[in-house]
Formats: structure tokens, C-alpha cells, sequence
């Protein structure tokens, strides 16, 4: 994070822009002008995935050009939020917005809970309106997100000696992605389909379990260590093929490897091991509630942990109505405790949602049937967006949020359609200049705001 603070602000001083940052590595950069202050904001983190050994704080990524669609080779593109990013940068030095009042925010940590929105001060931004860039299809104008948190459960392992034979179960080839955007699609969660593997074993006794990176990431793989009472290789592979066939329309690339392994020293025993996977089987996880925008309410058990010495997972239940969120924070708590864990949930940030006949909506709306000559969907989307915590600092704020095009945030498969890219810089200085109440320009003579090159870079040795 240190690079990216250190970039922009050499970029504030480069192009004498008054900028700040805080004690949570918040950087805001103001653009001078007349009139209504509008605020541009976005996240500087991204989601480190990858296929591959890749030293993402170290190494460039590997780029390609593709049809007119950036991605990286094997890694997270990053564009989740660098679009957004590029496009505040463009805002603060372009002459087409000479005269406007900007105030660029970029934040930190969003993808780990929106922890530098939560840690800014109160009342530092002097907008009131707000376009957040941090959406991922240009057809839509967001005016809502869910509210979240992240739930971690502790237990401390009830252990016993080992086993001689212990087998080694790795579940991997799922398609995962973000727990926002895909927990509706029915894709298979590799942590259940371990647990519910090794629930159906004779006495089961973990010796470790590890799974997943992020709690909004469903995960694609999880490897167990174990040994139980049984040869588990005889019934292995019809029950490996029976997730297979629930899971072929969703994930069809799901592989179950089951081999023998090292004896560790010490295991879980039978009873804890058993009162383990319980709690997770029955914690909620999925998509449970939906409305007209699509899921409502949802949970993700993103990340497992565990040893002879310890066992951490880690859950992130979302819903865009309050009191189901509040209510499913309960409940998952509920279950992990009565199984011995110490269950608590981080800050949990509110639903957001913008009235529909807003002046900043209805703008938002016009400017882009002038530009795109089309209507745009109004949506509210599931996953989490820094506009409720910023607003919650700032009374009488309006927010929005918009973006380019990306498909597969948070995964290795992350690309941006570079057009969108474009057409969304357009949309946005059209949608400044009208809120600031100036004539639209036509930007058809301008240059090409971004360029790039179909050439592949690669990565640093």
C-alpha cells in the first residue's frame, strides 16, 4: 500500500493539487474551482488471486490485450478498482474540468472490509455529492449496496495422538469468485465439500484443514489431513462423483484427490473433529434471501484454519435490509458458539441505498441517455460499497457509484473491456459538468483518453 500512497501522492505534488492523507493511508486529492464540490472516490487494493507463484508487491503484472479486453496472465488484473482509479486521476488534470470543484478520495483496505472508509474522520470531505467508481458493468447506475461484516469464530483444538495412516483430501478446480456478485449462481464452496466429505467418515480426526484467502471470496480449493476408522479409498470415488454430478452445471471442473500422507503427532479428536464440521454444515451459506434486484441476503464461509493448535474460520454474511443482517450475524454466531467457539464480528457497515428520484439519480440518468442514447438499469447491487460508510460521516450526502466493464473481479480470469473504459471517462466528465450545472462538450476532437499497447509486458526477475 506504501506504493500506491507514495504514487499519488508524487502525482498530487507533480501537478500542484492539494492533496492529504491519514492515518489509515486515505489519500485525498483536491482539484481548485468554483461552485459545487463534487467527490470522486475509490479503493487503492486489490485482491491478490493467482494460479501461479506471483510476487504481486514486487512484480509488474504480465498484461494482455485481448479484443479490446485487458487481462493478466494467471493473476488478478486489478481492475477492481484501477479503472476506477485511472479514471479519478484523468478528472484531476484534464482541462475539460477546469474550473470544477474535485475532491478525489481514494481509500484503503476496502477489500477487507471497507476498513479506510471506517477509519476516515468525520466530515473531511466538503462534497455532498458523491460518484463512486467502483461499479463493473457501464449498462449501470448503482444507488445501493448490501451491508456486511466479517464473522470469526476461534476454537481451541480438543487433540489426541495421531493415527499411523493418515490421508491427505485436497478439493480443487472451483470456479469461486466474489461472494457478492456470484453467491447466487449455486457454485460449490470448497470448504463444505471437504466437511461434508469427512462428516461421512467413522470417526474422523483432523489433523489440519486450510482453505480460502479472503472471507468475500468463495473458495476455489481446501486441503485436509486426517485419519478416521475406516480404509476411506474403497467408497472414495463414488462419493467424490456424486458431488461431481450435484455441482457439474456450476463448477465442471471440480477435481477430489484423496492420497495417503504423513502421520502428524498429534489430531483432533472424534468428538471435536465431529461438533467442527457440524457447525460448519449447518451455518448458513449461499444466497438466502432475494428481492427485486436480485440476492438480498447471503452468506460465505470464506476462510478455514486449523491445527492441533488452533482453528479459525471465517464468515461474511451480507444483506441490503438491517434487520436481516443483524439477525444472520446472530444466528451464524449462534452456531459456532454452542460448538465451543469464541465467535465475534468485525465493525459491520450499513445498507446504502439512494432514492430513485434523487436529483443526483435523475442527473445521473439524463447524462447518460445523452451520451450513450440508451436507458441505463438502476440497481442495487449485493455487494459492499464505501458509499454507506462515507456517507454515514458526511449528513446530507448523495452518492452514486459507476464504472467500466469487469468480468471475473477477485479471480485469476479478471479483465476489463478497455472500450467501456473509455465511454465510461466520457460519461463521467459530461456528469460533473452537468451537476456543476455547465454546458455539455462535445470531447469527439479530443484525443484518445487511454491508449495501450497489444505488446505483452512481463513480469521483473
Amino acid at each position: 500500500m506504501e506504493r500506491i500512497n507514495a504514487y499519488l501522492t508524487d502525482f498530487a505534488t507533480e501537478h500542484g493539487l492539494e492533496h492529504e492523507k491519514d492515518a489509515a493511508g486515505n489519500v485525498l486529492i483536491r482539484r481548485a474551482g468554483n461552485g459545487r464540490t463534487i467527490v470522486l472516490q475509490g479503493h487503492q487494493d486489490i485482491v491478490p488471486n493467482s494460479v501461479r507463484e506471483f510476487d504481486f508487491v514486487s512484480c509488474p503484472l504480465e498484461t494482455v490485450v485481448e479484443d479490446g479486453w485487458i487481462h493478466a496472465d494467471g493473476t488478478t488484473l486489478g481492475a477492481d478498482d484501477g479503472g476506477g482509479l485511472a479514471l479519478m486521476l484523468c478528472a484531476l488534470v484534464d482541462p475539460r474540468l477546469d474550473g470544477i470543484s474535485i475532491e478525489c478520495l481514494f481509500t484503503t483496505d476496502e477489500e477487507v472490509g471497507l476498513i479506510g472508509a471506517s477509519k476516515m474522520a468525520f466530515g473531511w470531505l466538503k462534497g455532498r455529492t458523491m460518484i463512486n467508481i467502483d461499479s463493473e458493468d457501464v449498462d449501470e447506475i448503482t444507488i445501493g449496496s448490501a451491508g456486511s461484516t466479517d464473522i470469526d469464530a476461534r476454537f481451541v483444538p480438543e487433540t489426541g495422538q495421531s493415527d499411523e495412516r493418515m490421508y491427505e483430501l485436497t478439493v480443487s478446480g472451483l470456479l469461486g469468485g466474489h461472494s457478492a456478485g456470484m453467491i447466487g449462481s449455486g457454485r460449490a464452496n470448497a470448504i463444505l465439500l471437504v466437511s461434508e466429505y469427512l462428516r461421512s467418515l467413522p470417526n474422523v480426526r483432523i489433523a489440519s484443514i486450510e482453505a480460502g484467502k479472503a472471507s468475500n471470496v468463495i473458495p476455489t480449493s481446501c486441503t485436509a489431513r486426517f485419519s478416521c476408522d475406516l480404509i476411506p479409498e474403497k467408497d472414495f470415488g463414488s462419493k467424490a462423483e456424486s458431488m461431481c454430478e450435484r455441482f457439474k452445471d456450476t463448477d465442471p471442473g471440480i477435481e477430489f484427490r484423496l492420497e495417503p500422507c504423513d502421520p502428524c503427532e498429534t489430531s483432533w479428536t472424534a468428538e471435536f473433529t465431529g461438533s467442527v464440521l457440524d457447525s460448519i454444515l449447518s451455518c448458513p451459506n449461499g444466497s438466502l434471501e432475494e428481492d427485486r434486484y436480485g440476492v438480498k441476503t447471503s452468506s460465505n464461509i470464506g476462510i478455514i484454519d486449523g491445527d492441533a493448535e488452533h482453528l479459525a474460520i471465517v464468515i461474511k454474511p451480507r444483506s441490503s435490509d438491517w434487520d436481516a443482517l443483524t439477525g444472520l450475524i446472530e444466528r451464524i454466531e449462534r452456531c459456532f458458539s454452542s460448538a465451543g467457539a469464541e465467535a465475534s464480528h468485525s465493525e459491520t457497515f450499513p445498507p446504502w441505498k439512494e432514492p430513485e428520484d434523487s436529483d443526483l439519480v435523475r442527473t445521473a440518468s439524463d447524462v447518460y441517455r445523452k451520451v450513450f442514447g440508451r436507458e441505463p438499469r438502476i440497481v442495487s447491487v449485493h455487494g459492499g460499497l464505501e458509499s454507506s460508510t462515507i456517507k454515514e460521516k458526511h449528513p446530507g450526502m448523495q452518492a452514486i457509484s459507476i464504472g467500466p466493464t469487469i468480468l471475473g473481479a477477485h479471480t485469476p480470469d479478471e479483465r476489463m473491456d478497455l472500450s467501456t473504459l473509455t465511454e465510461m471517462k466520457e460519461y463521467l466528465f459530461e456528469l460533473v459538468l452537468a451537476l456543476c450545472g455547465r454546458e455539455r462538450r462535445s470531447c469527439r476532437d479530443a484525443p484518445e483518453p487511454f491508449r495501450y499497447s497489444r505488446r505483452r509486458t512481463t513480469c521483473c526477475s
